[in-house]
């Protein structure tokens, strides 16, 4: 999910309505800008939300003056928060419904998924180790930062070139969940080095409570929440009411996201889940079109908060080198380690290439490490910024490419005319 910093009290409901007003216009023109320069939205929402960040906007507001580190900014922090996990929800919900989970428990998206975590976290910690301090505990924390990928932009482009079945959505969406784990176990180790301690027996409680919840959740949910939905549906259609099922779908959802959050897994691991469990219903093609309709105006605001992220003014100038090459690293690292990997288990050169870039993204989990070591004092405000930059331009960067190299493979179809409502990637 989202990271923003939560200190002022909220706004009240005029400015809501002024601020939403102005999100989900501006995301309306990106959207056009990026199809004009056939660009997915998402790049659009992300540079919009820099423009009205503390690098730009900010800027402006305080005088053509880099604003202080505390400052709120435009936005209410809070408001960004919620809006944002609500859109991430969202959009992995109709990721998780329209995904053939069975192809999630591949052998090959483990094998996937360890490339792409093993290599950044070796090459992360020692470039922190090497260009920034021979502290340990930092860099330990710099390189868990580059462990974890993010799905949203991978799966936006995906869907929208219509390949969610395809053999390379099913190898990225898989290698995610088991990243995510990694991701979790990686967080744990971090935060024992930063405490002067590691306990395995935690870490081992950690992952078991984890695996546990996905296996649990695919069982009960398809074999259980997944009636009750349907019956609900039912009932509702006898009464007049139309849409007793997807609210009962959409509660599923929530709660499996607050289960997933409170395990320390991210709360989107939790939605993907619980569209997985409708896959299978006879309901699946209703609850696609009222989750798209709900993420054209929710989703947006998820990715518009990543540039909201975005700092320039707290860079320490003297670590530039070293945020150019944390970026090269962060890149390279996550697109050998899965592509290769990819390829040795038999998918060809683009499809393994295709993996790589899929897995470049990183998001949430990453932003939450950063933010957990600043609170810790392990980083300070200047890396933190360099961090979140990285995170933000490493998500970035592999759409074009990701995109270039599915409409190459035999699978790729051109995108569809978008109908009324429905959010392109």
């Amino acid at each position: 999910m989202a990271v923003c910093a939560i200190g002022a009290p909220m706004a009240t409901s005029s400015e809501v309505f002024l601020q939403l007003t102005i999100l989900l216009s501006v995301a309306v023109v990106s959207h056009f800008a990026s199809k004009r320069f056939r660009q997915p939205t998402i790049i659009g929402e992300i540079g919009i939300g820099v423009i009205l960040g503390p690098s730009v906007l900010g800027y402006i507001l305080n005088g053509w003056s880099p604003p202080p580190p505390t400052a709120q900014g435009p936005f209410d922090p809070t408001l960004i928060t919620i809006f944002a996990g609500i859109g991430a929800i969202f959009l992995l919900f109709l990721i998780g419904i329209e995904t053939d989970v069975r192809a999630i428990y591949r052998r090959k998206n483990i094998y996937v998924a360890l490339g792409g975590v093993i290599l950044p976290w070796i090459f992360g910690f020692l470039t922190a180790y090497i260009m920034v301090a021979p502290d340990p505990v930092m860099a330990t924390f710099v390189g868990a930062t580059l462990v974890a990928t993010s799905t949203a932009i991978a799966a936006a482009i995906l869907r929208e070139l219509g390949m969610l079945g395809s053999e390379v959505a099913s190898t990225i969406m898989g290698a995610v969940v088991v990243d995510d784990l990694l991701g979790l176990l990686v967080l744990s180790i971090s935060v024992g080095f930063a405490q002067g301690r590691v306990d395995v027996l935690s870490l081992v409680y950690l992952l078991t409570v984890a695996v546990a919840f996905i296996v649990l959740a695919m069982y009960i949910g398809a074999r259980y929440f997944s009636r009750l939905v349907v019956w609900t549906q039912g009932r509702g259609d006898r009464l007049g009411l139309k849409h007793a099922g997807f609210m009962m779908a959409m509660a599923v959802a929530f709660s499996a996201a607050f289960v997933s959050e409170a395990i320390g897994l991210s709360a989107v691991i939790g939605a993907f889940l619980a569209g997985a469990m409708f896959s299978a219903t006879p309901l699946r093609k209703d609850f696609q079109e009222g989750v798209e309709f709900l993420g054209a105006v929710f989703t947006p605001v998820f990715f518009i908060s990543l540039g909201l992220l975005v700092n320039v003014w707290e860079i320490d100038f003297n670590h530039l080198w070293f945020a150019g090459v944390l970026l090269v690293v962060a890149f390279l690292t996550k697109l050998v380690g899965c592509s290769t990997v990819a390829r040795w288990t038999g998918m060809s050169a683009d499809e393994s290439l295709a993996v790589g870039y899929g897995m470049v993204p990183r998001g949430e989990v990453g932003l939450i490490i950063a933010v957990i070591a600043q609170q810790a004092g392990v980083i300070g405000a200047d890396l933190f910024s360099i961090i979140v930059v990285v995170m933000v331009l490493v998500s970035v960067l592999p759409a074009p490419l990701l995109r270039r190299t599915l409409l190459r493979l035999p699978t790729a179809s051109k995108p569809a005319p978008v109908p009324p409502g429905q959010r392109p990637a």
